[in-house]
């Protein structure tokens, strides 16, 4: 069986991610942390369903990172440093679900 597992985005007339159905914050940095959050709760669940065996279906994922990253670069350097501690909790919970998906499936 296999889950698909959604950011709550969706894409834009111009190619680029949006936030939808929530509200958006204002500051740059609100939006950067906002983003990294998302994200993060969307790579805790996706783990989860893959230590329990499911298959996962991570389209987007890529694009999601992207426009994190994206976003990173129009915040002021002291900003920067703020969400930098967000982009190595990513990078942390990006390499934890690396490892799990390499993992054997479990025996059924």
């Amino acid at each position: 069986m296999q889950v698909q597992v959604h950011a709550p985005f969706r894409a834009a007339p111009g190619g680029f991610a949006e936030p939808s159905g929530f509200p958006v914050p204002e500051t740059p940095l609100a939006q950067v942390l906002g983003l990294a959050a998302g994200l993060l709760n969307t790579l805790a669940v996706a783990r989860a369903l893959a230590e329990n065996g499911r298959r996962l279906d991570l389209t987007g994922l890529d694009g999601q990172v992207g426009l994190l990253c994206a976003r990173m670069l129009d915040l002021e350097p002291d900003e920067g440093r703020i969400a930098r501690v967000e982009l190595l909790r990513l990078r942390a919970d990006l390499d934890a679900l690396a490892a799990v998906l390499a993992r054997p499936p479990p025996a059924a």
